[in-house]
Formats: C-alpha cells, sequence, structure tokens
C-alpha cells in the first residue's frame, strides 16, 4: 500500500524537527508543536496545554508504533486524497478504531485557506496571497476564460512554490500583480468573475 506508507514517512518526517501542526477534528482546530529530542524516535508534543512524551517508531509492517507516556498504540495512516498537496485528510486506525482527521502544516494551512473562496456581493472572487513572497509566475492574463481548479498565479514563499487555483469557473477580470514582485500576506492578486 503505497498511500499508507506515504502517510507514515510524511508523520515521521513531520516529527523529525520542530514545527506547529494543525489537526482538525470534527471541524475544530487543534494546534499541535512538535519538539525532537537528542535522542532517536524520541518526541515532545503539546497539545491543548497537555505536554506529551512520544517514542515512535516505523514497523516493517508499515505501522508506526508509538508509546505516549507509557502507553503504547499501534497507529495505521492512510491519506485520503494524495494526489493534492493542500489536503491533509487521513484515516488513522487505533485500537480498532479509524478516526477520520485531517493535518496540516502552518503553510499548507494557509494555503489551503487562500483557496477559499472570497466572494464579492457582486459575484466577484478575490484571489489573495496566503502569505508574504514574490510571484513567480501568472498563469493567466484579464478576460482569461478559467476553471475550477485551474491554475492562476506562483507564489514563492519559504522557497517554496505555491500554485494558487480558481475557486470557481468564469472570467478573470482584473489581475493586480506580474511576475517578479514581492507581495504581503493578503495582497489582492487577481479577481475572477
Amino acid at each position: 500500500m503505497a498511500d499508507s506508507h506515504i502517510a507514515r514517512s510524511a508523520l515521521l518526517r513531520i516529527i523529525m524537527a520542530k514545527m506547529k501542526l494543525i489537526g482538525i477534528l470534527d471541524s475544530k482546530e487543534y494546534e499541535i508543536v512538535v519538539e525532537n529530542s537528542d535522542q532517536p524516535h524520541l518526541f515532545y508534543v503539546s497539545l491543548e496545554g497537555r505536554s506529551y512524551t512520544l517514542d515512535a517508531h516505523a514497523m516493517p509492517s508499515e505501522i508506526v508504533t508509538v508509546l505516549i507516556d507509557n502507553r503504547s498504540y499501534d497507529v495505521d495512516l492512510d491519506r485520503l486524497n494524495i494526489s493534492n498537496a493542500l489536503d491533509g485528510r487521513m484515516a488513522v486506525r487505533v485500537r480498532g478504531r479509524v478516526i477520520d482527521l485531517e493535518m496540516l502544516d502552518e503553510r499548507r494551512k494557509k494555503m489551503k485557506d487562500a483557496q477559499a473562496t472570497h466572494f464579492f456581493e457582486s459575484g466577484f472572487v478575490r484571489i489573495l496571497s496566503p502569505m508574504p513572497g514574490k510571484i513567480v509566475r501568472v498563469l493567466v492574463s484579464e478576460s482569461e476564460e478559467v476553471t475550477e481548479g485551474q491554475g492562476l498565479v506562483v507564489v514563492e514563499a519559504m522557497k517554496m512554490e505555491n500554485e494558487l487555483k480558481s475557486p470557481k469557473n468564469g472570467a478573470v477580470k482584473e489581475v493586480f500583480t506580474k511576475a517578479g514582485d514581492s507581495v504581503d500576506s493578503g495582497a489582492l492578486l487577481m479577481t475572477i468573475e
């Protein structure tokens, strides 16, 4: 199962360095801070004001064995949509129970939020920069017809290129940026009618 192997590898990569994650369970967001220690496979996790010590190992059977505060759990992870990098949804099987949750790092959360539709009353959609960065490419021009999911503009932030996509079918009304521009978080890049 390549999908489950990718999910397990992603989990181990996530917990290999200090990072802040956003977990979404039953439409509620939780901030999770993960720090590695000087011991292999040992991590410190903060969730909802509580701290946990984790000892995590990927097993040959493709299950991650996790010891959390001296309690053992076998965890099997399956990403639900590996074709979309902004989709952090996964099914987590632990102790015979399946939990559907979404796990995103801060950058992916900002990018996903930027994909959310920002409609004006007139039906226009505003495409905003999700974070400060540099415009690498503008993929469409004014008056061009676009389809939902079509790439519109590529923003480079933190040395990563992020393609913003159209949230609906329509026509590009105005383009407010060009390749090479530096933009702030929330900057209006274009509108779609």
